[in-house]
């Protein structure tokens, strides 16, 4: 059943009812109830009803908030943030992205809504590109308000790989006397499969909600600069390939005493390793997209090779869903090793973006 804004409905598997005030997406509506609190409830625990039904103070409760909303119709997605100046454990002033998941009681359902935190004295001018296969598309632009949370929109759990590396640029502005701050372009960058864990969702006090933060640029860095500008010649990126493959290069070297895949272990027999190029490389924004595959995939064979050195009994790789391109490769190399099985990994730890690799021939 299909409902809008101002229907009065009851609920299905309990006494009472309210009036609908806002439409989440066709399966999810918030409620006015009685005492004049907003609750989301699923559509299908819900049924419309006629006014007789309707106590008079639901209707006068519902008139009174939907007045409120109205009149702040103007900057609605503008809030204020919850500041608490005496308060040590608060969040140094800076530009924050947050994922807040839309039933707060159980955070691993439903849909997430996203917000862009200005913790600065300064309002300011934002854009917002998404990136995809190292092409970057822009999503977002706009004017965020001083000391304040922007709500961007609301996305299914489907939809949170795409907003991962992204990139936010941020230009200052404040009346009257001031230390203007350079224009600021940073990444929006964090790991998907934390957000399939429901202790990435804690409390914050900026919103008085369980949310999942992610800083991307700090005050006190962002004043220090004159411009950000971080390039990666080809130079650079050979010097980078050359290192990843010193080992091959060093036989006749002493063993080291520990390896580079100790960072990825979480047992002493398995790894897990984070191909998104992000955690491969500090800014790829003038990388073309071979070059970002085979950055992957070079990590990815080096990876895979110290693995069966080692001896390890599983190695986990974290390659997102994307386009399907990183998988398909990763996959022909698979499967033109010996002595190995892989799989997709468990869904509930890793979500649709992880292969899982087990070395029979080492247990």
């Amino acid at each position: 059943m299909k409902f809008k804004v101002g229907d009065k409905v009851s609920f299905l598997n309990e006494k009472g009812g309210g009036i609908v005030s806002k439409i989440i997406n066709e399966n999810l509506v918030h409620v006015t109830i009685e005492d004049g609190f907003e609750i989301p409830v699923q559509a299908t625990n819900l049924i419309k009803t006629g006014t007789p039904e309707m106590s008079d103070n639901i209707q006068k409760a519902w008139e009174r908030i939907h007045k409120q909303e109205e009149e702040q119709a103007i900057d609605e997605d503008n809030l204020p943030l919850y500041l608490a100046h005496n308060n040590p454990d608060q969040r140094p002033p800076g530009l924050y992205f947050c994922f807040v998941p839309e039933i707060q009681d159980n955070p691993m359902t439903g849909s997430l809504e996203l917000y862009l935190i200005n913790h600065t004295a300064y309002e300011g001018l934002f854009s917002i590109f998404l990136n995809h296969s190292g092409s970057w598309h822009g999503k977002e632009y706009g004017f965020v308000q001083a000391e304040s949370r922007l709500y961007l929109g609301t996305i299914g759990r489907s939809e949170i790989e795409q907003w991962a590396n992204s990139l936010l640029q941020f230009v200052f502005y404040k009346e009257d006397k001031c230390s203007p701050l350079p224009p600021f372009s940073g990444l929006i960058n964090f790991k998907p499969v934390k957000l399939y864990k429901e202790e990435s969702f804690q409390y914050e006090s900026f919103l008085r909600k369980k949310a999942f933060f992610v800083e991307v640029g700090m005050l006190d860095d962002i004043s220090k600069k004159h411009i950000f500008e971080e390039r990666i010649s080809k130079e650079n990126l050979k010097n980078l390939q050359e290192k990843m493959n010193i080992n091959q290069r060093a036989d006749a070297s002493p063993a080291p005493v520990s390896s580079f895949l100790d960072k990825h272990k979480i047992d002493d027999k398995i790894a897990e390793v984070d191909l998104h190029i992000g955690e491969l490389v500090d800014n790829f924004t003038n990388l073309e997209k071979g070059d970002l595959l085979n950055i992957q995939l070079d990590y990815f064979r080096k990876c895979l090779a110290q693995a069966q050195k080692e001896r390890l009994n599983k190695i986990i790789f974290i390659h997102g869903i994307g386009n399907g391109k990183l998988k398909t490769e990763i996959n022909k190399l698979l499967e033109q090793t010996q002595g190995i099985e892989f799989y997709d990994a468990p869904y509930a730890r890793y979500g649709m973006g992880a292969t899982e690799v087990n070395f029979y021939r080492n247990k």
